[in-house]
């Protein structure tokens, strides 16, 4: 049986896939096998949602949040959708759409840094 689930919520996703495809923007930004994209994410967008699931362990701290607006869907941002709320972005992303390249056997990652990002 396939399933499609459509949620910003994370932690509702563990639970139910085998396969996640993280979106931004009307694009697909990452495809990976669930727990490797929990255990490391390829896509700074990706990394941005799992860090803004609660944890019991983080009891008393302020939620993170993703810095900025989601784009006007009528005006997408050249290059990288994400590229005005990413940490990582640089001249390329503003310019350049990112190809969404082979990370590792049946992972993908829309990022010009993705190497970068899976490493830390």
């Amino acid at each position: 049986m396939g399933l499609i689930l459509i949620t910003h919520d994370l932690g509702v996703v563990a639970d139910v896939a085998d396969k996640i495809a993280v979106m931004y923007a009307g694009r697909i930004v990452e495809t990976a096998p669930v727990h490797e994209l929990y255990k490391n994410p390829a896509h700074p967008y990706t990394r941005g949602l799992l860090d803004s699931i609660p944890r019991l362990d983080h009891k008393g701290r302020e939620l993170y949040a993703i810095k900025g607006l989601p784009p006007n869907l009528l005006n997408v941002p050249q290059g990288c959708a994400f590229n005005p709320r990413c940490p990582k972005a640089q001249d390329i992303c503003r310019t350049e759409l990112p190809p969404l390249a082979e990370v590792a056997p049946g992972r993908q990652s829309a990022c010009h840094f993705w190497k970068e990002t899976v490493n830390g």
